[in-house]
């Protein structure tokens, strides 16, 4: 083999397993990239779900495409097409937010979309390189494209599914200690706790669980998006309060009421389960979900009526 050859090579795969290894850093954190999706305001959280998986399945299929040479010309043009697209996407999103991480590694390594940028114009001249190989031609290739395509589905799909499909399995809903939390409830140190007039939904968060960040962050979002009046949602949680205050910040929950609840009353009331929604009516417990519970369209006509 030439050197040529060689260094056509390894650019191949390195093209390739960098587009491999970004769908996996994105799957790792599928909650993240899934509530940046949504915060841009187009698409509803249930589609925002779907979207983040087809951008994680076109990623991991081009990536095996190009390593393995599978109808390699398509996945050539593909892939570039993919590039100028995230690119201009990331122009916009340089210019008019101020998005300290584009998720394009997902939650794992913070990259900037500045920084983002110029990964992508080093990785479209790299491309340029590889424009002319040609397919593998081996015994068997049909094959090897079916079952790319099925993995490039599967992995984001059905091994990571969404919240909808997730539900309909394995039930969202929380038991609730109703009699604590109506003893947490009427604790009269909790002037400005009130929940008796109308729905609410109140949520049990530890302020150092991730999953308590992670669908908080999606709460706000689905609050903002919504329009829906900030005081219907409110937060018990636990931890001191340098945590606390940390926590609102990086969920962007500074606009909602918050109550600092004892860790022992706080697992009394949900029996330990963190994070927890408690949905109530006039006061009175309706139901408990957990954080992949939450639907948007559900929590929209729960707290509008």
């Amino acid at each position: 083999m030439k050197a040529k050859d060689v260094i056509l090579l390894i650019l191949r795969l390195l093209i390739g397993g960098l587009f491999i290894t970004t769908a996996i850093m994105k799957l790792i954190t599928i909650d993240e990239f899934e509530a940046y999706i949504y915060s841009f305001n187009i698409f509803s959280f249930l589609f925002s779900t779907v979207v983040a998986r087809l951008v994680i399945m076109a990623e991991m299929l081009l990536g095996i495409c190009l390593m393995a040479k599978l109808l390699y010309k398509y996945a050539w043009r593909l892939t570039m097409l993919m590039l100028v697209g995230f690119t201009l996407f990331l122009i916009y999103v340089a210019i008019f937010r101020n998005d300290t991480n584009c998720h394009c590694f997902g939650d794992i390594v913070q990259l900037n979309p500045a920084h983002s940028i110029i990964k992508n114009v080093v990785t479209m001249i790299l491309m340029l390189f590889i424009r002319k190989e040609e397919d593998y031609q081996f015994k068997g290739k049909k094959w090897a494209i079916a079952a790319a395509c099925l993995v490039s589905f599967v992995v984001p799909f059905c091994v990571f599914p969404m919240d909808a499909v997730y539900n309909k399995f394995v039930s969202p809903v929380d038991e609730i200690n109703v009699s604590a939390f109506e003893k947490v409830t009427s604790d009269s140190t909790m002037t400005a706790f009130d929940i008796h007039d109308g729905n609410y939904v109140v949520a049990v968060y530890a302020s150092g669980c991730k999953y308590c960040k992670m669908s908080a962050k999606r709460m706000s979002l689905m609050m903002e998006q919504n329009a829906i009046d900030s005081t219907r949602f409110q937060m018990l949680i636990w931890g001191d309060t340098a945590n606390i205050q940390q926590f609102r910040k990086e969920t962007n929950c500074e606009k909602f009421l918050w109550h600092h609840i004892s860790p022992i009353a706080a697992i009394d009331v949900v029996y330990g389960k963190f994070p927890t929604f408690i949905f109530t009516h006039d006061g009175q417990v309706e139901k408990g979900l957990d954080y992949r519970g939450l639907n948007e369209q559900e929590l929209v006509e729960f707290l509008s009526k």
